[in-house]
C-alpha cells in the first residue's frame, strides 16, 4: 500500500511503525506519523506529521510548517531532513509565560524578536533543535 508519506519512510525507514490513520471531521482518513523527540532535545513535543486538509503539516516542539501546493511534499522532506541533521531550530517567543509566536531558526543564527512581535513584552526567546545542540534559552527585559 502506498502512503503519502513513503519519501519520508524511505530516508527514516524505521518510523513506519510509528505511521497511523486517522479520520477527519468530515470522515475522510489521513496519516499521522509521531516521533519522539531525542532524549536530550528539551522540545515541549516530538516531530509530529500529518496529511490531513491535503496538504503535509509537520509539527516540532510549539511550531507548525504547512506545506502544500506543487512543491509542499518535497518541501516537507527537506524541513524533516533539516530538523533532524540540527541545520534548522524551532524559535518561539514568549511573554510573561504565555507562547506569542513561533518560527524556524538556521543553525548559527541569533534568535531576534520579529518585527511584526516588538512591543508586545517578550522577555524569553527559546530555541529547541531535534537532539538540543542548538537549545538556547534567552531571557530579556520586555520592551
Amino acid at each position: 500500500m502506498q502512503h503519502k508519506l513513503d519519501p519520508v519512510f524511505n530516508i527514516f525507514p524505521k518510523w513506519r511503525a510509528l505511521l497511523r490513520t486517522a479520520a477527519a471531521d468530515n470522515g475522510s482518513p489521513f496519516e499521522v506519523l509521531e516521533v519522539p523527540a531525542p532524549e536530550g532535545s528539551d522540545a515541549a513535543a516530538g516531530l509530529l506529521v500529518s496529511t490531513a486538509n491535503g496538504a503535509i503539516t509537520v509539527s516540532f516542539d510549539v511550531h507548525d510548517s504547512r506545506f502544500d501546493g506543487w512543491a509542499g511534499d518535497a518541501g516537507a522532506l527537506e524541513y524533516i531532513r533539516r530538523l533532524v541533521t540540527e541545520r534548522v531550530a524551532v524559535v518561539s517567543w514568549w511573554c510573561g509565560g504565555r507562547w506569542c509566536g513561533s518560527g524556524q531558526l538556521e543553525a548559527g543564527q541569533r534568535p531576534e524578536v520579529p518585527s511584526g512581535l516588538a512591543g508586545m513584552g517578550v522577555d524569553r526567546i527559546r530555541v529547541r533543535s531535534w537532539r538540543g545542540a542548538l537549545n538556547a534559552n534567552v531571557e530579556r527585559s520586555a520592551r
